[in-house]
C-alpha cells in the first residue's frame, strides 16, 4: 500500500513539473554541447610568412617585361695639349691650294705640312692628349725619335721630334702620361729649333692637329 502512494507522488510530482524537468534537461543538453566544443576546438594554423597575391598581377602588362637598365649619366673629356708650347712653328697645310703651302727652313723649300710644330724649351714633357694605345715607337732620321698612340674611335697622333722617350709599344697609356721631351731630334725640321711634331689622323684621313691641342674635340664617357 504503502508503495503505490509513493508511485502516486512521485506521478504527481512528475506531471506537476514537468515544465520544469524539460527545461532542466535541456539547459543541461546545451552546456553538455557547448563544453565537448570547446575542448576538442583546435588553435587555427597561421603561416609564419602568408602570401599574399595582387589580384590585378595577371592584369599587370609589364609583368614579364625585363627590366630595362638605368642610364648613366655622362661627362665630356675632352684632348689635351700635349706640351706646354710658347709658339707655332710650322702650321697644318692640306696642300689643296699653293697658297697653303709652308716655307721649310730646314729643307729650304715650301710644302705642305700634315703637323704642327709647337714650340718648346729643349727638354720641355710632352704627355698624351688622351687615353689610348702606344702602338709604335721608334726613330729615323726624318722624324727623330717619336711615339704613335691609337686614342681610340679612328684618332691616331704621332708624337714626333722627341728625347727621353718614356713608354714603349703595346703600353695603355692615360691622359696626361709623359711620352717623351721636346727635342731638335726630327732631321726634316732641325734647324726650327726644339719642337714636338704632332700629326694626327682621323678614320686614316689626316687632319688638323690643332682642334685636338687647344681642347675643342671631347669624348662623352659614363661617369663612375
Amino acid at each position: 500500500m504503502n508503495s503505490t502512494r509513493q508511485q502516486n507522488k512521485f506521478s504527481r510530482f512528475m506531471r506537476t513539473h514537468a515544465a520544469l524537468l524539460i527545461i532542466v534537461f535541456c539547459v543541461l543538453a546545451i552546456t553538455a554541447v557547448v563544453l565537448a566544443v570547446t575542448l576538442t576546438k583546435s588553435d587555427p594554423v597561421i603561416p609564419d610568412d602568408p602570401v599574399v597575391s595582387n589580384p590585378n598581377d595577371d592584369d599587370d602588362p609589364n609583368k614579364d617585361k625585363p627590366q630595362e637598365p638605368t642610364e648613366k649619366e655622362k661627362v665630356k673629356i675632352y684632348f689635351r695639349k700635349p706640351v706646354e708650347y710658347v709658339d707655332v712653328g710650322l702650321e697644318y697645310t692640306s696642300g689643296i691650294d699653293d697658297d697653303l703651302f709652308v716655307f721649310n727652313p730646314t729643307l729650304g723649300w715650301w710644302a705642305t705640312h700634315y703637323a704642327v710644330d709647337l714650340a718648346a724649351n729643349d727638354g720641355t714633357e710632352v704627355v698624351a692628349m688622351y687615353d689610348g694605345l702606344v702602338v709604335d715607337v721608334d726613330e729615323d732620321v726624318q722624324m727623330g725619335y717619336y711615339v704613335t698612340i691609337d686614342h681610340g674611335e679612328g684618332v691616331v697622333a704621332t708624337y714626333a721630334s722627341l728625347s727621353n722617350v718614356q713608354v714603349i709599344e703595346g703600353q695603355q697609356v692615360k691622359q696626361g702620361d709623359t711620352l717623351g721631351s721636346v727635342s731638335t731630334s726630327m732631321g726634316n725640321e732641325c734647324e726650327n729649333g726644339a719642337h714636338l711634331h704632332l700629326e694626327v689622323y682621323k678614320d686614316d684621313v689626316v687632319v688638323d692637329p690643332m682642334p685636338y691641342v687647344n681642347g675643342e674635340i671631347y669624348r662623352e664617357v659614363e661617369k663612375d
